[in-house]
């Protein structure tokens, strides 16, 4: 008999429900009838069998063999609530994940850093108080947000780290956190994991130390912090940011956290830095060079297919240009969101500030607010009206529902808020 996972979270959406499963931080978002099939199925009623649906709910994890009635009371709750649920155009309900910027501190200085204060930069070398943190998780819970993405700045840098890390968890919130690995020894990881941490992303851009000095100066921390992961068996992934420098290692890069045991290997883009200078120019990659990490990917997923188990490999919505060899219905299927700020997403600063991304510095509601902004904010709903606005050749893109560009990137090399990404490989 299929039940609900013990690690599947499942809320109302407008005429649906969101799941997620939180070991392997997996979303889908069903309409009305894949609710009362999931209702169906748990109650062993279910008559039209749907073979692509239920295989989904089971590889994904779901749902799983196991005995009793498995979260048919929830799923039931989530059906009554579901026809009464209201949110913006294009966004759910509340937010999937909220980006909280635990600190602008660090301790090292990245050429390409978009975020942590430094000298020249406009960022606050602040800490974030726990009172703000905790109004943003008592929201958070009552809005039945799933995730905590806690970065920075180094996040490892902050004295309160752990008691955030527990009180997300205390409130059934997954908490996960970004570092470039400096702080990260075995005694740390143990205590990470004892207090709740879903899992920890090292910042990693090359596979050797020549190649990851181009753009971070702690190649020999970032492995150290892997050792330490594996040490005290806290699950970890690998931030590889994609720029000009790093591209001849993406492959190798892929290839050491599948020898380390990571659970993904995440790509990012690059975005405006913190600090003026021409290095967003330099290390971007241009059309030609994403159309060779396409073909890396399609060659690598093509082995994610395969029986044994494989370190998966993510991008960050900003690169979701990467997934148009595949049909826009193809993507809607998977779930693929394009830019996801104020749609899936927000971010709050160590200071308060709610912004519609980490990149797009724009904010009208303070105080970590994180609902307020999410309903009444003219900055989100501008960002939800891109589809409207989109000029040039996103305009005429048949995948501009499921991508929509990088408004902040497109801003960043000189464009304004709607033009086309500068580097779709599918529209050089």
């Amino acid at each position: 008999m299929l039940v609900l996972s013990p690690h599947t979270v499942i809320r109302p959406e407008p005429q649906g429900a969101l799941l997620f499963q939180q070991e392997t931080a997996e979303t889908a978002l069903i309409d009305r009838e894949g609710l009362d099939t999931l209702y169906a199925l748990l109650k062993g009623e279910l008559r039209d069998y749907a073979p692509f649906f239920v295989g989904y709910l089971c590889e994904k994890g779901f749902v799983v063999e196991g005995a009793g009635e498995g979260g048919l009371e929830r799923v039931a709750a989530v059906c009554d609530a579901a026809p009464t649920t209201t949110a913006p155009p294009r966004a759910l309900a509340a937010p999937e994940t909220i980006h909280f910027s635990v600190t602008g501190r660090c301790d090292q200085a990245c050429a390409g850093c978009f975020y942590s204060a430094r000298p020249g930069s406009a960022v606050s070398p602040t800490d974030a108080p726990f009172k703000l943190f905790e109004r943003v998780v008592r929201q958070a819970a009552e809005a039945r947000v799933f995730q905590l993405a806690l970065g920075g700045g180094e996040p490892l840098l902050h004295p309160c780290l752990l008691e955030m890390v527990r009180l997300a968890r205390q409130n059934r919130i997954l908490p996960n956190l970004t570092t470039n690995g400096n702080l990260l020894d075995r005694d740390v990881a143990e205590e990470l994991k004892e207090a709740g941490l879903g899992q920890v992303q090292i910042s990693l851009n090359g596979a050797s130390e020549a190649t990851n000095q181009a753009t971070r100066p702690n190649f020999a921390q970032s492995i150290a912090a892997i050792a330490a992961c594996q040490a005290a068996g806290l699950q970890f992934g690998i931030n590889f940011l994609l720029t000009r420098s790093s591209l001849p290692d993406l492959e190798a890069v892929i290839r050491l956290g599948q020898s380390k045991g990571a659970a993904t290997v995440n790509l990012l883009r690059p975005k405006p830095p913190t600090t003026d200078g021409d290095w967003l120019e330099r290390e971007s990659p241009a059309a030609a060079d994403y159309r060779g990490v396409q073909a890396v990917l399609q060659r690598f997923q093509a082995a994610e297919r395969t029986p044994a188990p494989v370190t998966r490999i993510t991008i960050d919505a900003s690169l979701t240009f990467l997934l148009s060899d595949r049909s826009p219905q193809a993507l809607y299927r998977a779930g693929v969101w394009g830019c996801s700020a104020a749609r899936k997403f927000v971010t709050v600063t160590q200071d308060g500030d709610v912004l519609p991304c980490s990149h797009v510095r724009w904010s009208d509601v303070g105080e970590g607010d994180v609902m307020r902004a999410w309903r009444e904010s003219s900055v989100m709903a501008r960002f939800r009206g891109l589809e409207e606005i989109a000029r040039g050749n996103c305009r005429r893109c048949r995948h501009l529902p499921q991508c929509r560009g990088c408004p902040a990137v497109v801003m960043a090399f000189g464009g304004e808020f709607g033009d086309a990404d500068p580097h779709c490989p599918q529209h050089p």
